[in-house]
């Protein structure tokens, strides 16, 4: 699409093909980091006899610090309801104060991935979430879990209303995508790249 033509619109669109591809180049990156999966490692195991479930984690890095998606599964209940998704911070005993975010969803009676998207979330790398689903007082098989353990090094905490929170060694079955706003160094860096690059660039152009 640059006309090869004329020289000054060709250095400009050569210098903005350039710079796509750096930012381009920037954000594949940034984003391969930023995502845990759980889900290859399903050992057939689901929940049956708590009322909610959760799973903890932090944020897997400052640059990737905003959470967008969470994807879980549930069994299909006896008849239809809902449940409710929430983001809570997780402290030692299991949720601290209001639920930093939360979404009712409708439960049917088939097995069911819930993909929870545009959450949008921002949080603080190295303190401790929760990611709760409330079966809203149901206590039959609901959510779909790894008793292995292999997918991810935080635990899942169970719920009952006789017992409250308790935390096991097992993993919820979950994929949950992160994204964030790269550091200040690092966007100093890449403009600092990108100013140098289109030196080059025009230097050759002038030969």
């Amino acid at each position: 699409m640059c006309d090869s033509t004329r020289f000054r619109p060709l250095r400009l669109c050569a210098l903005l093909v350039l710079a796509l591809l750096v930012v381009g180049s920037f954000a594949t990156a940034h984003a391969d980091n930023c995502d845990i999966n759980t889900e290859p490692h399903w050992d057939n195991n689901i929940t049956s006899g708590w009322t909610a479930q959760a799973q903890t984690f932090e944020a897997p890095s400052q640059a990737c610090n905003v959470l967008s998606e969470w994807e879980f599964e549930l069994a299909g209940r006896t008849s239809p309801g809902q449940v409710t998704f929430n983001i809570y911070q997780w402290g030692a005993n299991g949720p601290v104060g209001n639920p930093l975010y939360s979404q009712t969803l409708d439960w049917g009676t088939v097995a069911q991935m819930y993909d929870v998207n545009n959450i949008n979330l921002q949080l603080t790398p190295g303190q401790l979430y929760g990611a709760d689903i409330d079966l809203q007082g149901y206590s039959g098989p609901s959510v779909y879990f790894n008793g292995n353990k292999n997918g991810y090094q935080y635990d899942g905490w169970w719920y009952m209303s006789s017992t409250g929170w308790e935390d096991l060694p097992y993993n919820q079955y979950f994929m949950a995508n992160f994204t964030g706003v790269p550091e200040p160094g690092s966007l100093l860096l890449l403009g600092t790249s990108l100013l140098g690059a289109a030196g080059v660039l025009r230097r050759k152009i002038r030969l």
